[in-house]
């Protein structure tokens, strides 16, 4: 062998030894549990494989040919990136996710992909769970700590699984551990993100990189449960310091003792998903209040205490009757690993803005959002309020060709970069407020709309300036009270009229959220050549 091999010319040598060696590597990353060196190699080929394509095949042209070829390039490219996402798991479904909340503004062919990458991943074996948990308590075995012990998971998310345990005082808990891999991952996805947005900052001429160290910064966040631990805590206090909320919403209690970085255990709560119906119908539950609750909840967080849940899908929000006051709804919030905490600045300046949205006062609107860096304000109010705005009482929207629509499309990094001119000034807590108030607003369209989230949030904020400002003139209440009484005459003629058409037709109803949402489509499409797919609505 050793002859045959000194028979082959020095440069067939190296070629065959480079290749030995990188196989040898690849065979044995790909027996680890991190995949260092497969996910990164997929992440650079894929991405720029994407970008190359997007350069090339991206081109002018307004006929209906070329708006079909625009269409497949972007489900061609769609399709890569979230291959990618799913394929590769752990952050990378968070990263998809965080891209997936801001898809509205994205071609539909991103939409529907960022809709399918749901939070769920297979579980680790048991004897990784064991592993964890020997590492993070010098050595103890979970059988020292827990009297019983689920060894299958009640359910597995992209960084940690949780289960079902009893502590030896008897306690029912639920243990949630952080898959191993997670850690030696970690700074290897965030420098490959970091160095993607980078490029493609270069390559397209967009700003994308200016939230990388805010996102960065709560993602690791999210993988230290010690920190998760204190979130809860935090947010279990200033909801016990809202009276309003008293009884109706409940934080579970963390025993301290049982957790550490990789390793979370909290009080085992009986719930049921905010979402539903059928099952909190049955439990003598009124998924009309669990919802209303729900959404003062969050919004208490965003207007008031400004420490706001970053992912309030019904996985993480929980119902039941109150176990201290009869015939009491109670919300159960869970998963804190994902929290922001606002300035005390930008949580009066957001009250201010939600108040100016309802009094229609532009100069104050435009006003803070020039102070943000933006420099569209009626475009941020559409995307604050999840609806039309205009600053008039209706919009007007004319309709375009198709030559028309691929202009828009091809003037949209203008667009982007006109609205994020100045990137230093905007506030980074809007990325996941943003995130919170679109979760929210699909859980409540999906039990169709029971509740009139928008007042209910415009009164949040006002309760949030009268923290600092005592008194409110009682002009502007006015001016307030009577643009919520007209959207609630809004509100509840289509629920009349809904209902209606149920009983007299047998129609499917459509609750407000449904039509907000059509308009905002409707909107977005004229207006600015942004097509969103109906499906991204549904949450």
């Amino acid at each position: 062998m050793s002859i045959l091999f000194k028979r082959i010319s020095p440069l067939k040598r190296y070629t065959l030894g480079t290749a030995l060696v990188g196989t040898g590597i690849y065979a044995y990353d790909s027996r680890s549990e991190a995949h260092l060196i497969g996910r990164n190699v997929r992440t650079f080929y894929n991405g720029m494989a994407l970008a190359i394509d997007y350069k090339l095949n991206f081109k002018p042209g307004h006929s209906k040919e070329d708006t079909l070829h625009i269409e497949q390039l972007h489900q061609r490219v769609a399709n890569r990136i979230f291959d990618v996402f799913e394929q590769n798991g752990g952050l990378y479904i968070k990263i998809g996710q965080v891209i997936g909340t801001q898809s509205a503004i994205l071609p539909a062919a991103y939409q529907i992909r960022a809709k399918k990458l749901f939070d769920s991943a297979p579980a680790v074996s048991f004897e990784a769970v064991e592993r964890v948990f020997m590492e993070d308590f010098d050595g103890k075995h979970p059988s020292q700590v827990f009297a019983e012990f689920d060894m299958s998971p009640i359910a597995s998310a992209s960084i940690a699984q949780v289960h079902k345990a009893r502590l030896l005082n008897g306690d029912v808990v639920a243990v949630k551990i952080q898959k191993p891999a997670i850690r030696k991952q970690m700074n290897w996805d965030l420098r490959a993100f970091r160095i993607l947005l980078r490029v493609y900052e270069y390559v397209f001429d967009l700003p994308l990189s200016w939230s990388s160290e805010y996102i960065e910064e709560h993602m690791r966040m999210e993988a230290d449960f010690e920190n998760e631990a204190r979130n809860a805590k935090k947010a279990w206090k200033y909801i016990q310091e809202e009276r309003s909320l008293d009884n109706r919403v409940y934080v579970p209690k963390v025993y301290d003792e049982y957790t550490s970085k990789r390793v979370l255990v909290c009080e085992w709560v009986e719930g049921i998903q905010l979402t539903n119906v059928d099952a909190l119908t049955e439990a003598g539950i009124d998924y009309k209040v669990a919802m209303k609750t729900a959404i003062d909840a969050f919004s208490s967080q965003i207007f008031r205490s400004g420490f706001v849940h970053g992912d309030p899908h019904p996985g993480n929000v929980l119902v039941r009757k109150s176990p201290h006051k009869k015939n009491q709804v109670e919300v159960v919030l869970i998963d804190h690993g994902l929290y922001i905490q606002e300035s005390e600045k930008f949580r009066l300046e957001y009250c201010r803005l939600w108040e100016a949205l309802f009094m229609l006062d532009l100069t104050t609107m435009t006003e803070i959002c020039k102070e943000w860096g933006i420099h569209d304000a009626t475009m941020f109010a559409s995307i604050t309020l999840q609806r039309p705005f205009s600053g008039k009482k209706a919009v007007h929207i004319t309709e375009i060709d198709t030559k028309d629509m691929y202009e828009l499309q091809s003037q949209m990094k203008d667009r982007i970069k006109h609205f994020l001119r100045d990137q230093a000034l905007f506030p980074r807590e809007l990325i996941f407020i943003s995130r919170n108030m679109n979760i929210v607003r699909a859980n409540n369209k999906a039990v169709g709309s029971p509740v009139n989230r928008i007042n209910v949030m415009a009164r949040w904020a006002v309760r949030g300036l009268n923290n600092e400002k005592g008194t409110w003139l009682s002009w502007r209440s006015v001016v307030f009270e009577s643009t919520l009484l007209l959207m609630s005459i809004s509100f509840w003629v289509v629920r009349f009229r809904d209902a209606a058409n149920k009983v007299l037709f047998g129609s499917k109803t459509r609750g407000l959220e449904d039509i907000l949402d059509e308009r905002m489509q409707d909107q977005m499409y004229k207006k600015f050549g942004i097509k969103i797919d109906p499906s991204v609505f549904e949450g």
